[in-house]
């Protein structure tokens, strides 16, 4: 069968990972059906904006959870 009368398995693949990654991470702000009919340029644009909020929230939880280095104290008579 030609690609060209639908889509390729490895495309409806990507497509449904993309709209389980929106409706999954999107924290209950998007159904399947709105995602599934969004327009591709929208579904890539939201998701490139929750890969960019994980990015700096694992950001500030790996700075947090490193240790901080305190000076040796300065003990003078």
């Amino acid at each position: 069968m030609s690609p060209f009368f639908g889509l390729t398995p490895d495309y409806k693949l990507g497509m449904h990972g993309e709209i389980f990654s929106l409706c999954y991470h999107g924290k209950g702000g998007f159904t399947w059906d709105e995602v599934y009919n969004l327009p591709i340029y929208l579904r890539r644009f939201y998701i490139q904006q929750i890969n960019k909020a994980i990015e700096s929230q694992n950001k500030a939880e790996s700075a947090a959870s490193k240790p901080k280095s305190k000076a040796a104290p300065n003990f003078r008579r």
